[in-house]
């Protein structure tokens, strides 16, 4: 029977490179030795570590920790993601730091102190919410619902403050005279009160005509 045919593969190699299977064995048994012998000598309990990875290989071969890795294996494209997002966190918030300071720099060009702004605003925030319920609430929503600010509303309203202001200014620096039935027939060929006058008829109009519909619709 030929040797090579009947002996391992390992004895094959080993007889080619002129050792035995038994020097190769005792050789790798003095290595071993050695590192556990440095191991101790560093204060390495060999052992007891290896007792631990024992412990540890039979954690990780348990069923639900396998199917745990698992879970985790195929959730690792997205935390490559989340670390990445994280590295790039500080520029964006450096970036976000300078928007901010350009922000404030230009409304401090208007005039506006930005820091006693939001201090204002949350004040009357926290004041609002204390005085205001649900039914102010409601009526609010109703409010801001309606037409009361509509531009063309909001822009009479204006008109108006500003006529009584004007108005009332003109009457305390010059008392203006009482004005009899002639001087009010006199006033209504005035372009100005003719256009005042124009605007309450239109007024009356609408204003009752809102109100029917109102009627109707209740």
């Amino acid at each position: 029977m030929d040797h090579t045919n009947s002996s391992s593969i390992e004895q094959v190699l080993f007889e080619r490179m002129g050792i035995s299977v038994e020097d190769a064995l005792a050789t790798g048994t003095d290595v071993v030795d050695e590192r556990v012998s440095r191991a101790a000598a560093s204060g390495i309990d060999v052992e007891q570590r290896l007792a631990s990875l024992g412990q540890l290989l039979e954690q990780l071969t348990e069923p639900d920790t396998m199917s745990a890795l698992g879970d985790l294996i195929e959730g690792l494209p997205q935390l490559a993601r989340l670390a990445a997002m994280a590295r790039e966190m500080p520029n964006l918030v450096a970036t976000l730091g300078d928007v901010l300071d350009e922000y404030q720099t230009q409304l401090a060009d208007q005039g506006i102190d930005v820091e006693k702004a939001l201090a204002n605003g949350l004040q009357a925030t926290l004041y609002l919410g204390s005085q205001i319920d649900s039914t102010h609430l409601q009526r609010l929503g109703e409010l801001l619902a309606s037409d009361v600010l509509n531009p063309h509303a909001v822009a009479v309203v204006d008109t108006a403050a500003r006529s009584l202001s004007d108005a009332r200014e003109h009457v305390c620096e010059a008392p203006a005279k009482g004005v009899g039935m002639f001087g009010l027939l006199g006033a209504l060929r005035d372009p100005q009160i003719q256009r005042s006058l124009a605007f309450a008829v239109q007024f009356g109009k609408c204003f009752g005509r809102n109100l029917d519909d109102k009627a109707t619709e209740s």
